[in-house]
């Protein structure tokens, strides 16, 4: 147990001086010198838990999708015959908050990764991770009302997923019940219905 609590150290250490050089400079001009001199550890140290930076950078990205993963647990509200109306207040109320407290827990590595680029599979990971729970708990059919599941779920996450690069990434971000709130609101009403209305009112 010792021996695993060292282990855990060094990895926290790894990863956490890993997150601080990413917000210094890009993946490619960080070296395995800069993250060891970091976490002052030695590279041997560093290699015997990663190959290298990309697969300590997998090895982050799946950590924490395990972890937002949990988050989605539609057990925790989900009953049979519950009407639409009170699935979506349910799903605010559960899914939504525990998703965007858990990213505004964690809002540094989420902004210091989006903003990696195309080196990092952070995306495609939430989305699988999206996609997974969206067949266990919802159908798995292959449409959601009427529209082909592989249509809906590329639509919903990959505005989701949009949705919160842009609030991690803002340079003061909003608190994350507020922006349960504004995404509520555009996923209930949908953004169609929205624009409508806004439209008519300035007639």
């Amino acid at each position: 147990m010792a021996e695993d609590r060292r282990v855990r150290k060094t990895k926290d250490a790894i990863r956490h001086a890993f997150i601080s050089l990413l917000r210094e400079k890009t993946l490619e001009k960080i070296t395995i010198s800069d993250i060891t001199e970091k976490a002052d550890i030695n590279r041997g140290t560093f290699y015997l838990h990663y190959l290298d930076k990309y697969d300590l950078l997998d090895s982050l990205e799946n950590e924490y999708i395990n972890l937002l993963s949990q988050s989605l647990n539609y057990e925790l509200f989900l009953t049979p015959q519950m009407d639409p109306e009170s699935f979506a207040r349910e799903f605010a109320n559960q899914i939504l908050h525990n998703i965007l407290d858990y990213i505004a827990d964690n809002i540094e590595f989420y902004r210091v990764i989006f903003n990696i680029g195309h080196t990092t599979r952070i995306e495609e990971k939430i989305s699988q991770t999206m996609y997974e729970n969206m067949d266990k708990h919802i159908t798995q059919g292959d449409t959601i009302a009427g529209v082909p599941k592989s249509y809906f779920h590329s639509y919903v996450a990959g505005a989701t997923i949009s949705f919160i690069k842009h609030w991690v990434t803002e340079e003061n971000p909003k608190s994350s019940d507020q922006v349960v709130e504004y995404l509520f609101r555009i996923v209930y009403n949908g953004p169609l219905r929205l624009m409508a209305s806004e439209h008519s009112s300035t007639k």
